[in-house]
């Protein structure tokens, strides 16, 4: 680009050399020398004077056509997405000083032409900001003075100060300030010139800002100052200037982060060095609490934390959620880090606000290097968090292989449990961890154990549908009918959560089929109950009872009734089921459907035939218990394939004597009619 720029200055010299006085000069002489040529000596005077007139007219009718052609190109760049040509014709203008051209391509919009970008993060640049991140002055000053508007703002509202702050670009920084620029302007995010010089690391441009009384605490929407910038980046020229001018070395952000505990966070060990010498607080806290030394723990900077540990800072300081820096430091698996807080005095044992000790952190992360190293200088190997899990119940839960061999070889007991029972081989089994319950069992974890509901690992396999973990349990002799305190088996829970897979398994090794819970339900109920029609149909299949009652005498098809599962109930009642089935309180599934308003169902039964005056224990009809339910459009079905209107309960009150609104409306209008 640059090259082009001087080929273009040199044609620009050329050009310019064409218009100026030794243009007129040489086109005089020249038409003089011609007519020479056709007149006598004694009419040379005359000549000469004649000339002289032609030439100044021929002049200004090539600078007229100079300027039309300008215009038509700047007519033509307009409709151009060509960022280049547009720039190079507005910098050659600037470059030849053609002021007046160049205010008619302000006029007409040239400089909003954007320039592509290279990545997407890029700021918006039109031909100003082009120019100011190439320190293009002299195009900058061009549209300044030929009326461009000096606060003009992007889409991100970068002022053309803002960007050259930004950008470093001391010169251009240095005219706009002299021509009124407002050295305090915001962008989109609240950032001053300064702050972004400041975090830029353009030390020149902070000094000059400063010097012409911008505004050193100045602070963005989240509250970033000029030395939480510099410090946050790590720009030790900077930060060391805004201390020497009087910057707060206290200043917090809208999160309370301090230029400390940035720098610390960040890992610029210069500039907490520097900020620590100048006095700056060790121990500041931002709203979570976090000091300078548990940020730094947090984000793994050793140096950082060996040099915040040798000026006293407090190795054992708690966040608001009372994590230390060890506990931060083994969450993060910053290995380094946890070995020299250890070897420097940390509590080992430390627990945050819900009981965590680093060690169980670690074991919840799967950090065997972290685990080991806590092991080895003797941390509580059954240590529990506030809800009873154990770093081996943690590994177990995630699968973590590794961790649960390296606890189980150094004597962690595989049978601990947490405050709802579970036992590593339970949350490995309820997770899908196979290699982990493969591992347990090996060692001996008892695959019967029970949590505090008398869940076995295989119930919880097969409700969340964990099939290879079912399989090698079976396999290694867990109990297929075993059942939690409610009665709930295997096959059970596989039901009614619609685990086909887990189902055929169970079946296929000789899993009851008609095992019942508590309340009576079958594997087949909780399917036609949920819903799953696929197991509904294996089951049915496989020779399930498609009318076995529960407790309350629902069989699966009343159960997919009163639950609206329509394919369900298709299907049960195309398997045979019986569509006048009643449950304990004389409910059949049409009374079930219409009460609940489910109109898709009522058409469904009274299409293949089910009782229209079916009635309940209490003489309840569909149509009664659909009117004082208020579901009109099932109302207006029943009465229109001949359900009694007239009907009686055995207190004697009829449809209409429920109803309200607009079914009693709709009633009213019939019995009338």
């Amino acid at each position: 680009k640059e090259t082009n720029y001087s080929t273009n200055e040199t044609e620009t010299e050329n050009e310019t050399e064409y218009e100026t006085e030794n243009e007129t000069e040489y086109e005089t002489e020249n038409e003089t020398e011609n007519e020479t040529e056709y007149e006598t000596e004694n009419e040379t005077e005359n000549v000469s004077e004649n000339a002289s007139n032609d030439t100044t007219t021929n002049v200004i009718n090539e600078n007229y056509n100079h300027s039309q052609d300008i215009l038509t190109k700047i007519t033509e760049l307009k409709k151009s997405s060509d960022f280049k040509t547009v720039y190079k014709f507005l910098d050659e203008l600037s470059s030849k000083g053609n002021h007046d051209m160049i205010s008619k391509s302000i006029e007409a919009g040239l400089w909003k032409k954007i320039a592509p970008k290279k990545y997407e993060y890029d700021s918006e640049r039109n031909v100003l900001y082009f120019a100011i991140e190439k320190g293009n002055l002299r195009l900058v000053r061009s549209f300044i003075e030929c009326g461009g508007d000096k606060e003009t703002k992007n889409k991100n509202r970068y002022t053309p100060l803002n960007y050259a702050s930004s950008n470093g670009k001391l010169e251009i920084v240095q005219y706009l300030i002299s021509v009124g620029a407002n050295k305090e302007a915001k962008d989109i995010y609240g950032y001053t010139p300064l702050i972004e010089a400041s975090q830029n690391d353009h030390l020149e441009v902070v000094q000059y800002l400063i010097s012409v009384g911008a505004n050193k605490e100045a602070k963005n929407d989240i509250g970033y100052t000029q030395l939480i910038k510099a410090s946050e980046n790590g720009h030790l020229d900077v930060v060391q200037y805004l201390i020497s001018v009087g910057a707060n070395k206290e200043t917090k952000d809208s999160e309370g982060y301090t230029p400390l505990i940035w720098a610390s966070y960040k890992g610029h060990l210069d500039v907490v060095q520097y900020l620590i010498s100048v006095g700056a607080n060790k121990e500041a806290k931002n709203k979570n609490r976090y000091t300078p030394l548990i940020c730094a723990s947090r984000n793994g900077k050793l140096e950082i934390v060996q040099y915040l540990i040798s000026v006293g800072a407090n190795k054992e300081a708690k966040d608001i959620h009372g994590y230390t820096p060890l506990i931060w430091a083994s969450q993060n698996g910053n290995l380094k880090v946890v070995q020299y807080l250890i070897s420097a005095g940390a509590n080992k044992e430390a627990k945050n606000r819900d009981g965590y000790t680093p060690l169980i952190w670690a074991s919840q992360n799967g950090k065997l290097d972290l685990v080991q190293c806590f092991i080895s200088f003797g941390a509580n190997l059954e240590a529990r968090n506030n809800y009873g899990y154990t770093p081996l119940i943690w590994a177990s839960q995630n699968g973590h292989l590794d961790v649960v061999q390296y606890l189980i070889s150094v004597g962690a007991n595989k049978e601990a449990k947490n405050d709802i029972g579970y036992t590593p081989l339970i949350i490995a089994s309820l997770n899908g961890h196979l290699e982990v319950v493969k591992y347990l069992i090996s060692v001996g974890a008892n695959k019967e154990a029970k949590d505090i509901y008398g869940y076995t690992p295989l119930i919880e396999a097969s409700q969340n549908d964990h099939l290879e973990v079912v399989q090698y349990l079976i396999s290694v002799g867990a109990n297929k009918e075993a059942k939690n305190d409610i009665g709930y088996t295997q096959l059970i829970k596989a039901s009614e959560n619609g685990h086909l897979d887990v189902v055929q398994y169970l079946i296929s090794v000789g899993a009851n089929k008609e095992t019942k819970d508590s309340e009576g339900y079958t594997p087949l109920i909780w399917a036609s109950y949920k819903g799953h029609l696929d197991v509904v149909q294996y089951l049915i299949s496989v020779g399930a009872n498609k009318e076995a009652k529960d407790i309350h005498g629902y069989t699966p098809l009343i159960w997919a009734s009163q639950n609206g599962n329509l394919k369900v109930v298709q299907y049960l009642i195309s398997a045979g089921a019986n569509k006048e089935a009643k449950n304990r309180d004389g409910y059949t599934p049409l009374i079930w459907a219409s009460q609940n308003g489910k109109l898709d169902l009522v058409q469904c039964f009274i299409s293949l035939g089910a009782n229209l005056e079916a009635r309940n224990n209490y003489g309840s009809t569909p149509l009664i218990w659909a009117s004082q339910n208020g579901h009109l459009d099932v109302v207006q079905y029943l009465i229109s394939v001949g359900a009694n209107k007239e009907a009686k309960n055995k207190y004697g009150k009829t449809a209409m004597m429920f109803s309200k609104g607009k079914v009693r409306d709709y009633l009213k209008t019939i019995c009338s009619n």
